[in-house]
């Protein structure tokens, strides 16, 4: 489909591409000589060598992440590929607006909003996915393969802001002080609770002991005299230094302050946790680079555009899918069908024939959660000024819209502008906010948001028609963020065993993070189909046996 209205085909853009060099490509891309959808970035691009044509046929419903990459490893391995895509883009929940790029939601009463994303060029957000962890091998090896550019995403820094209304008046306070404050504390009342224990109690000896104190000393920067917390350099400085002004640590945050705050109840200490460590990626020049990459190394024709799937028949060592295409029903037999599409559409909006009735019921009932984002270009990057000092990383707020993200690119721009990731939230809070319209959505956000920088408050630093946002819920063809698995669920862990495994005679499979021990992950999406395609074209076919427990979605996104 051609979103500029210039006749210019995708395919036709991406042969283009594979010519140009990066820059140049990305600056057609967002200047809207080109789709905005289409990719940027595929200069340098080998097709990998394939087999001969072994004859088999396979059908791909999906260009998402899972889709894409089981098309090429198929694709590579001889047999026919056809990948029908409902949707008139590849990446299915990677989504990274750019200038012209449309937004598509359906309310709950049938009427369809729709938001065009006005960024100035080379301006563009994550919508969807917005990282990628060290430990997502497969993710980082797929860039690899596919000279995807790559750089440091900034999780989290300590100049980053937390805001509640339970403590300090509402005032935000960076991370470092909340941070090194309550090691300070709890290093204190151990060192206390050290002095008073005995050997016949706790089994340390003198020597043991006296180490432990003193480690304690160094995790909590206390007064090596008296071995009392009275603040840190750590947690910042009281002014800035000068020739004749020397280092003077900042006051410490009052402990009745900082329980009062409950700030550990607002995922303060996400980096810790082994999924979000600090050491993370981005793609240049936006997410979905990736999968644009990924579709470009795939055979002309080999993915249809705009071609939901509304019928999906197991016949006998086949499958039959039935599609509409260009306004026409379209049908063909597969020897094989691997479904990208979400369990959430596909229960809603497919047709599904001769499956067994423990698929059907947990193609039924596997819920999916919600989530939404909100994101602004601002028109400066007040947040890297010597007010906040900024860069990168997360701030977090005791609201609906759960935090804000800052970009990791970019940095003294030339131009002075960026953008935000205004609102990122899960669950409860993602009902709420996704149950408003758009611009009670951007109303929200942006009041919240003055909590944390009063510059959010102008306008003209952050203009509500720069604002863009979205419900994952309601967007047609995800109806929802991920598979919503509760772990230990005897249910879930039901429904989890039956959809891992294929149906019929090993000839359909569903694919995507939906069925993998990571959902909400583009790792897990590539886990999915490694798995499928190892059954397929390999031959490693594991037993059948029901899975001790289904994946925690909740933990693994929240």
């Amino acid at each position: 489909m051609d979103q500029s209205g210039e006749g210019t085909s995708r395919r036709h853009f991406l042969s283009m591409a594979g010519a140009a060099a990066t820059s140049a490509t990305l600056a057609q891309v967002m200047t809207g000589a080109v789709p905005a959808f289409a990719a940027p970035a595929t200069d340098g691009l080998t097709r990998p060598v394939r087999k001969v044509d072994n004859g088999k046929t396979v059908a791909i419903l999906g260009a998402g992440p899972a889709g894409l990459a089981s098309a090429i490893r198929f694709s590579e391995a001889g047999y026919r590929v056809t990948v029908l895509e409902a949707q008139n883009r590849v990446g299915g929940r990677t989504l990274t607006a750019r200038p012209g790029v449309e937004i598509s939601e359906v309310g709950a009463d049938g009427s369809v909003q729709r938001q065009t994303c006005q960024f100035d060029p080379n301006l563009y957000l994550n919508l969807g996915a917005g990282r990628i962890p060290y430990w997502n091998r497969r993710v980082l090896d797929f860039c690899r393969r596919h000279k995807v550019p790559l750089e440091p995403y900034i999780h989290t820094t300590t100049a980053n802001l937390y805001q509640t209304d339970k403590a300090w008046g509402g005032t935000p306070k960076p991370n470092r002080r909340i941070a090194n404050d309550t090691r300070g504390y709890i290093a204190e009342y151990l060192t206390q609770a050290l002095q008073k224990g005995t050997q016949a109690e706790d089994g340390l000896t003198p020597a043991q002991r006296e180490r432990f104190g003193n480690l304690l000393v160094e995790f909590g920067a206390l007064d090596p005299t008296d071995r009392s917390y009275v603040g840190s350099t750590r947690s910042g400085l009281a002014r800035t230094p000068t020739v004749l002004q020397m280092e003077e640590p900042v006051d410490p945050l009052l402990l009745k302050d900082l329980l009062a705050s409950e700030f550990w109840e607002d995922n303060f200490y996400q980096d810790s946790k082994f999924h979000w460590h600090t050491t993370s990626f981005q793609p240049v020049g936006g997410m979905d680079s990736i999968w644009h990459r990924a579709a470009a190394a795939l055979p002309d024709g080999t993915i249809t555009y705009e071609a939901p799937v509304h019928e999906i028949a197991l016949d006998g060592t086949g499958v039959s899918v039935n599609w509409t295409e260009g306004g026409t029903e379209r049908s063909q037999r597969f020897d094989y069908c691997l479904s990208n599409i979400p369990m959430s559409v596909l229960r809603k909006q497919v047709t599904l024939r001769n499956f067994s009735d423990d698929f059907l019921s947990a193609v039924r009932n596997t819920p999916f959660a919600d989530a939404c984002k909100v994101g602004w270009q601002a028109n400066q990057r007040f947040w890297e000024s010597d007010k906040y000092q900024i860069y990168g990383g997360i701030s977090r707020i005791d609201h609906e819209i759960e935090q804000i993200w800052y970009p990791s690119n970019d940095y003294f721009s030339a131009t002075g502008k960026g953008t935000l990731t205004g609102a990122y939230n899960q669950y409860e809070n993602a009902v709420a906010l996704g149950n408003r319209p758009h611009q009670e959505r951007l109303s929200v956000a942006r009041t919240a948001a003055t909590k944390l920088h009063d510059e959010f408050a102008s306008n003209a630093v952050v203009p509500d028609r720069l604002g863009m946002s979205i419900a994952w819920k309601r967007v047609p063809y995800q109806l929802g963020a991920w598979a919503d698995w509760h772990g230990n669920d005897p249910e879930h862990k039901k429904m989890y065993s039956t959809v891992l495994y294929p149906q019929g005679e090993n000839s359909f499979f569903v694919i995507g993070d939906q069925v993998s021990a990571l959902p909400g992950w583009q790792e897990g999406a590539l886990m999915s189909a490694e798995w499928a395609c190892e059954w397929i074209i390999d031959g490693k076919r594991a037993v059948r046996r029901p899975v001790k427990q289904a994946p925690d979605a909740r933990s693994l996104t929240t």
